[in-house]
């Protein structure tokens, strides 16, 4: 990301890509702070990172930077603006039908959690709950009771069953600026999607044990919905530490 006059940004990484921009322009038209996408570059000779956006900077401070120095009243107002944004994008009909885990050209999903960086796309939760088990193995655990264990905590997924929702796919304290005491914007929707609806919440709460105050925030705007989500996805990761990026 490199800032430069005008109140641009030129985004340029091997995340970059056209469902990042396609992502952005529809999150910003349909009324979420999102940055403006003014142009975007392929880039045929550098297929490691093809993809280039020009954009708009938005006002504002990442959350994080800010969280502790808010008034009480500047934090309500940010837990209701990003329950609405929220509320808004889950409330959106998946064009590829109900079930499908994809982008928002219908494609594969871009993200970090898995190998690759790439999941999907896949017609049903149930064939997205199989290919996060299919990497599981026993090699991190001191015996086979504990790995039996905690296969079946991560199998549980698979009796659970969920919308599939629009997502920001990295609902990250560093992704939310704040300006003046409400949400100013969103950012980095590289990760953008449709996905089964506790990946919002159970992506950042898996290592938000370690801000309290976001974990809070996080739970309230619906995380607590996920609690048995979240201890089937720390299952899955203790599974698949060789091979997945959870």
């Amino acid at each position: 990301m490199s800032a430069l006059p005008f109140g641009l940004l030129l985004k340029w990484s091997d995340g970059t890509s056209l469902d990042e921009v396609n992502a952005t322009r529809a999150v910003r038209a349909a009324g979420i702070p999102a940055p403006k996408v003014v142009m975007y570059g392929i880039h045929r000779d550098k297929p490691w990172a093809s993809v280039s956006i020009l954009m708009t900077r938005l006002r504002g401070l990442e959350l994080g930077d800010v969280q502790e120095f808010l008034e009480d009243e500047q934090k309500q107002a940010i837990e209701r603006e990003l329950g609405i944004i929220l509320d808004t994008m889950r409330s959106w009909p998946n064009p590829y039908g109900e079930s499908r885990i994809c982008s928002i050209s219908g494609g594969a999903i871009r993200s970090v959690r898995m190998p690759n960086h790439t999941v999907g796309p896949y017609d049903s939760e149930e064939e997205f709950t199989a290919y996060l088990l299919s990497a599981a193995s026993s090699h991190s655990f001191n015996s086979k009771e504990e790995s039996e264990q905690t296969l079946a905590a991560g199998r549980r997924m698979e009796e659970l069953k969920h919308r599939i929702v629009f997502s920001h796919g990295e609902f990250y304290i560093h992704n939310i600026l704040v300006h003046e005491g409400h949400v100013s914007g969103l950012i980095d929707w590289e990760t953008a999607g449709w996905y089964p609806e506790y990946w919002e919440f159970t992506t950042p709460l898996r290592w938000a044990s370690l801000l309290p105050e976001w974990r809070g925030l996080l739970l309230r705007l619906g995380g607590h919905n996920y609690a048995r989500e979240l201890e089937a996805e720390q299952a899955i990761r203790k599974l698949t530490v060789d091979s997945w990026i959870w």
